[in-house]
């Protein structure tokens, strides 16, 4: 950012593709690092127990839904096919609906970055199993390694070839759904092998008297 300012602002006679492009790259770095800050400030209160909570009553299906929607427009631009297997009626679990909404829309956000676009496919499954109810975000990516799959889930670790163009991110958005889904007694894992894409899976477990 500062960079790229300083170079404007010493060339006023710079061409106007190269200042559009120029500001265009400022505006989207400026945007990142907005949303690194916030989660940032977003996992030092769920590490000092200081995070505000909303529980109540959730159709995680109907959570899943509106994620896709909300990021369907994305799916689209990229060329990603996004498919979703979601039964129409589910049992109800004891949730914070805003913060399951974000780990939802977090596993797709990543999946879409990693898949090719193009021939890219994200399929999206919600399954009542165990006593949860479980969320698959599964995808046609390069996949991840075994040490990979342990390494995603730490504070600033992402996982793809830095040397392979690997997707720009804070590297929290996984940590920070790992520590939401078990704040409600739930899990947060991923299967997966190189050349094979990537499932990333999370439950909720339903209330004792739906399980």
């Amino acid at each position: 950012i500062r960079a790229l300012s300083e170079l404007l602002f010493d060339d006023p006679e710079m061409a106007l593709e190269d200042r559009s492009r120029f500001l265009g790259i400022i505006v989207n770095e400026a945007e990142r690092l907005t949303r690194l800050i916030n989660q940032i400030l977003d996992m030092a209160k769920l590490e000092s127990g200081r995070a505000e909570w909303t529980s109540g009553e959730v159709d995680l299906g109907e959570v899943v839904r509106e994620a896709m929607d909300s990021l369907g427009q994305l799916f689209r631009e990229k060329g990603v096919a996004l498919a979703g297997d979601i039964p129409p009626e589910l049992p109800l679990v004891l949730a914070d609906r805003d913060r399951l909404m974000q780990v939802t829309i977090n596993l797709l956000s990543n999946a879409v970055k990693f898949v090719p676009g193009g021939t890219g496919a994200v399929n999206v499954r919600v399954a009542v199993t165990a006593g949860c109810v479980q969320v698959e975000v599964a995808d046609n990516g390069p996949g991840l390694t075994a040490e990979e799959c342990t390494l995603v889930f730490e504070k600033f670790r992402q996982g793809g070839n830095t040397l392979t163009g690997k997707p720009q991110g804070t590297g929290l958005g996984l940590p920070i759904s790992k520590q939401i889904v078990e704040y409600f007694g739930g899990n947060l894992w991923v299967e997966s092998a190189p050349g094979e894409g990537a499932k990333f899976i999370f439950t909720v477990p339903l209330p004792a008297s739906e399980a």
